[in-house]
């Protein structure tokens, strides 16, 4: 039984590919959509990983006594909606975000004193707390999948020509499994604007 699908180096090229393409059009910590659309279909693409990206509302504990929360807080229990969600990928045996090296600039407005370090999150489905109350050591996390939520978003994703471009742009850039990773990409638009993108230095440091 492995305790991951990916090595920590193939998390953080899909992370920091999915990055680069997204962080000129805003926040990249608050994109978790488009980690999960185009991270899922890497996944299964490239590795022949079945996965699917799936909304709701998350939880994990970040240090002892400290969670962080997606979601609205509704007197103790967590409610979600288009303004209050996480979205991540579900496999058959793994929950992944390749948007978590960027918790610390996800939550930034609201747990400014809280360090979150940059890491991995790959976990096992068993792995998950029995609920809320249960999230107690670092890495403890616990999900909420709606499943008329996460149809409602892909479609308003796939809706966006934008969107659909960066799913290209990703694949593109991250050209073959067993190739070597390019660290730049130029692309154009129909306005004639020509891009470099590069790689961000941002990665995970370990795995939660």
């Amino acid at each position: 039984m492995t305790k991951f699908i990916l090595p920590l180096g193939e998390f953080n090229r899909i992370h920091q590919l999915i990055h680069g393409a997204i962080r000129a059009e805003g926040n990249p910590g608050r994109a978790c959509t488009l980690f999960a659309c185009i991270g899922a279909l890497i996944l299964n693409k490239h590795y022949n990983i079945k996965s699917r990206a799936v909304a709701g509302g998350f939880a994990m504990c970040v240090e002892p006594e400290k969670n962080l929360f997606f979601g609205r807080d509704a007197g103790g229990r967590l409610e979600m909606d288009t303004d209050a969600f996480h979205m991540w990928i579900q496999t058959p045996t793994h929950i992944i975000d390749f948007m978590s090296p960027l918790y610390q600039e996800a939550f930034a407005e609201v747990q400014a004193e809280t360090a979150i370090p940059r890491k991995m999150f790959q976990k096992r489905h068993e792995a998950e707390a029995a609920g809320l109350d249960e999230l107690k050591a670092p890495g403890d996390f616990y999900v909420m999948p709606d499943t008329d939520l996460t149809e409602h978003l892909i479609d308003s994703i796939l809706e966006r020509d934008i969107n659909r471009d960066f799913f290209n742009i990703v694949d593109h850039w991250f050209g073959k499994r067993r190739g070597k990773q390019r660290p730049t990409l130029t692309i154009g638009s129909t306005d004639g604007i020509i891009r470099d993108l590069t790689l961000p230095t941002t990665v995970a440091l370990g795995s939660w």
